[in-house]
């Protein structure tokens, strides 16, 4: 945050583009904030290596990924997470050009909209405030996420040994698939929305915001040999399945895009079998 500076759009052109230096352009999107609403675009041509894909909010609906955002995010191994300085010294300058424009708009607007605590950081020091951007690294092969807020929850395997996690999720990285899906089937559950629903915040349309509401639920660790949390597995198998062959209209925004999957589940019979596990589950 703020994506205005890392989240980006390519551009295209009947030309053709350069594949490792591929020119790209801030996505702007009606929900920004200001300061960084009036801001220009940032516009550069950035080395590939530092393009990844970004899993947002918006990328998860209830067992099924939704296409991801794209990123600059300016990582290697040799040197962690880099500003521009770093960029350059580790000769990355098409970085090191976006960085410095990324640090600019940074360091003349970050007071308005950042708490306290957060004023005084450089925007590297931001985006990993806490290690929540270079803690993802090496990134697993195999993740569990659920969205922080929104009315119900969304929860899906991703499955990514490249894409960067946004703080709109939660993610964590199981010991294998079975594990995963048994967590998505609590995440994803009406059971487990309703025992956290009297926990969390409410606005104009209700209940909103699960952020770690979802961890005061007393979910048994996962056990391999368990009859319940292996059905529970086989369950969120058959829901992936189902969500995976809903035909999205083109265009969909997320929010219709997991309504209409929610609705394919309920009608499969599978969401209904899910809750009344969940339920058993968590006693």
């Amino acid at each position: 945050m703020p994506r205005l500076l890392c989240v980006v759009e390519r551009f295209t052109s009947r030309l053709g583009v350069s594949a490792n230096v591929p020119r790209v352009t801030s996505r702007r999107t009606p929900q920004e904030k200001q300061p960084w609403k009036d801001r220009p675009p940032l516009v550069g041509n950035i080395e590939a290596a530092f393009l990844r894909p970004l899993y947002l909010g918006e990328s998860i609906a209830p067992y099924r990924p939704l296409a991801p955002a794209e990123a600059v995010i300016p990582w290697n191994a040799e040197t962690g997470v880099m500003d521009a300085q770093a960029a350059d010294d580790g000769g990355f300058p098409r970085l090191a050009d976006w960085m410095r424009q990324a640090e600019a708009l940074w360091e003349g607007h970050k007071q308005g909209r950042v708490t306290l605590s957060k004023r005084n950081l450089a925007l590297i020091e931001n985006w990993d405030y806490w290690g929540k951007l270079s803690a993802q690294f090496p990134i697993a092969p195999l993740r569990v996420v659920y969205t922080t807020s929104g009315t119900l929850p969304a929860s899906a395997v991703v499955r990514d040994d490249q894409a960067v996690v946004d703080s709109s999720l939660y993610w964590f990285s199981p010991s294998g698939v079975e594990e995963a899906r048994y967590l998505t089937t609590v995440f994803n559950s009406e059971t487990a929305r309703e025992r956290i629903a009297p926990l969390q915040s409410r606005g104009q349309w209700g209940a909103r915001h699960f952020d770690k509401l979802m961890l005061t639920l007393p979910i048994p660790r996962f056990d391999g040999e368990n009859a319940l949390h292996l059905e529970l597995a086989a369950l969120a198998a058959d829901a992936e399945r189902v969500a995976g062959e809903v035909e999205l209209p083109e265009r969909a925004g997320f929010v219709k895009a997991r309504q209409i999957i929610r609705a394919a589940l309920a009608a499969d019979g599978v969401a209904q079998r899910i809750d009344a596990r969940v339920a058993q589950l968590l006693g």
